[in-house]
């Protein structure tokens, strides 16, 4: 208690003489009064005045002439531009926490995930690998990490590659800046619309010119592919985000045909494919590669939570020793005590049943939801479902506008989106039938019916109907 009351003491003292410094209470040159004076005159301890003085003389405030005391330091005023002077902007934002219900598309359920086998793996990467702890790792990440990944995608995407094509990084953006990087200037890069709009931002803040294709019922255009001509495209194949078209093996040839003859590039976001219901998973467009166009980029995002920010990406051979040239004095932006502690978790099996019990779970509340909204909508619902993946599409009869809808889900305390957060140019609000996109992995179940019922009073009007 002693120690906190002379800390006090102390940053008070401190405080004062700096701001009467500031202000120019004092002259430049002036001698301060000694410590023992100071003491006499504050009646504090003569300690207190030392650390005051000294913490003033280390930010340059005074300095000193041996034995004669400390001195003012001149100092110029700071000059203030009143039409500089702006404040920080309030948004009308809502955190995941001031949100009774959510139909979040981007978060993860981690009411089962492993704590205590997590925290185990942490224990042992202390005990067996603080050889990697102790020095900055290899900019791919840990070896035996991208051993692990290696063996998972190719059993459960059947991609076959070695673990010197895995790169480790803290999230998909990151790796594709990365490989932004790799490529060469004045490229064109197309993306899916509606898309993954974060990509879009990060595309936008770079030199890279940006194109956007739309969609039809195969998933990307390669009709529009073909005549806009760019030099690589960004394609969620396995469950088109956010419409969740599965996209067919005859799109998928098209699409490698097309890199193969015009020597472009295919970024392949496969995203949430461990998510898939009563059919087995789709193989990865990686696998069908035959001629090194394809860029893989998987995440442990969705299977285990976005908070662990650890994702990879999987280059063609050939650009490979690219990447490690532009790369060799990079130092990585992950985690290597959460990359190593995956590892073991991947290793010793905990997270294929991980999977497996996620998947199970997921599916229920998939299934549930679904049931809900048909029984409260009825036909003024159409449920795009693809059983696939952590979200679904649906139209709904409203006759808000989408950012009416926007807002009166923020209103109700419901996390909610509409397609208008992933076109490139919001749409136009003359249909009477609303895209939304509808996640279920956050909501628990029990949440449910109400979550619906809360949906339904969003897109009512003030008559209580729908229409």
């Amino acid at each position: 208690m002693q120690r906190d009351s002379n800390l006090y003491i102390y940053r008070a003292l401190y405080s004062q003489l700096k701001e009467d410094i500031l202000t120019f209470k004092y002259e430049s040159h002036e001698k301060l009064p000694s410590k023992r004076v100071m003491s006499q005159h504050k009646n504090i301890s003569v300690n207190s005045v030392k650390a005051a003085y000294e913490q003033l003389l280390a930010e340059g405030y005074i300095y000193t002439k041996e034995r004669k005391g400390y001195y003012i330091e001149p100092l110029d005023k700071l000059i203030v531009e009143t039409e500089q002077q702006h404040t920080v902007a309030t948004f009308d934002t809502k955190s995941d926490a001031e949100f009774d219900y959510s139909f979040s598309h981007m978060s993860t359920d981690i009411s089962e995930f492993p704590v205590d086998t997590w925290t185990k793996m942490m224990k042992q990467v202390f005990k067996h690998y603080d050889h990697y702890l102790s020095s900055i790792p290899d900019v791919k990440g840990p070896f035996e990490l991208r051993q692990s990944i290696a063996k998972l995608v190719s059993y459960q995407r059947g991609i076959h590659c070695h673990p010197e094509q895995i790169i480790i990084g803290s999230g998909t953006n990151s790796l594709l800046t990365n490989l932004i990087e790799l490529m060469s200037e004045n490229v064109t890069i197309a993306v899916e619309n509606p898309g993954y709009s974060r990509f879009r931002t990060l595309l936008e803040r770079t030199n890279i010119q940006m194109t956007s294709i739309s969609l039809d019922h195969k998933g990307i255009s390669i009709e529009e592919i073909k005549r806009m001509r760019p030099d690589a495209i960004i394609v969620t194949p396995s469950h088109q985000f956010p419409m969740g078209t599965i996209m067919p093996v005859s799109r998928r040839i098209s699409l490698l045909n097309w890199a193969s003859k015009t020597h472009s590039y295919i970024i392949e976001d496969d995203y949430d494919s461990e998510f898939k219901y009563e059919t087995d998973n789709i193989p990865s467009l990686f696998s069908f590669d035959k001629n090194e166009r394809v860029i893989y980029l998987g995440t442990f995002s969705k299977t285990l939570m976005p908070g662990l920010r650890i994702s990879y990406m999987i280059l063609p051979t050939n650009l490979v020793q690219k990447f490690d040239v532009q790369n060799q004095s990079t130092i990585p932006d992950f985690s290597i005590l959460n990359a190593l502690t995956l590892n073991l978790l991947i290793k010793e099996g905990h997270y294929e049943k991980y999977i497996k019990r996620m998947h199970q779970l997921y599916g229920k509340k998939r299934a549930y939801l679904i049931e809900q909204l048909q029984q409260t909508f009825g036909t003024r619902i159409d449920i795009k479902d693809t059983q696939a993946g952590l979200h679904f599409i649906v139209e709904v009869i409203s006759s808000y506008s989408y950012e009416e809808i926007e807002s009166r889900a923020k209103d109700y305390n419901l996390e909610l989106y509409t397609i208008n957060r992933f076109n490139v140019k919001p749409l136009q609000n003359n249909s009477d039938r609303k895209i939304l996109i509808i996640g279920f992995s956050k909501i628990q179940q029990q949440q449910i019916p109400e979550a619906v019922q809360r949906l339904k009073k969003v897109i009512t009007d003030s008559s209580g109907t729908i229409e």
